[in-house]
């Protein structure tokens, strides 16, 4: 994991539950803005999916909602895993 995923995922962590916009995930993280069209939240949120297997099958799911930001939760006992 690079420092900016670890820095990312404790950032997460720290607001499980939360909505977090694109906005607040760039300046907690990068320290700035990162631009409309860039995907580089993007990329790191796929790459921390993949890494640290946030799947609901192990308990935590990390979505994406659309025109808003990210939400980092804990996955509903009743959960399929289908959003």
């Amino acid at each position: 994991m690079s420092p900016r995923e670890y820095e990312l995922a404790h950032f997460l962590f720290r607001n499980m539950g939360r909505l977090l916009s694109r906005d607040v995930v760039e300046q907690a993280v990068w320290g700035r803005t990162i631009g409309t069209g860039s995907r580089t939240i993007d990329t790191h949120m796929s790459r921390l999916r993949i890494k640290l297997a946030l799947r609901p099958e192990n308990g935590v799911r990390l979505t994406s909602v659309y025109s808003h930001g990210y939400r980092f939760e804990e996955a509903g006992a009743g959960d399929d895993g289908h959003a």
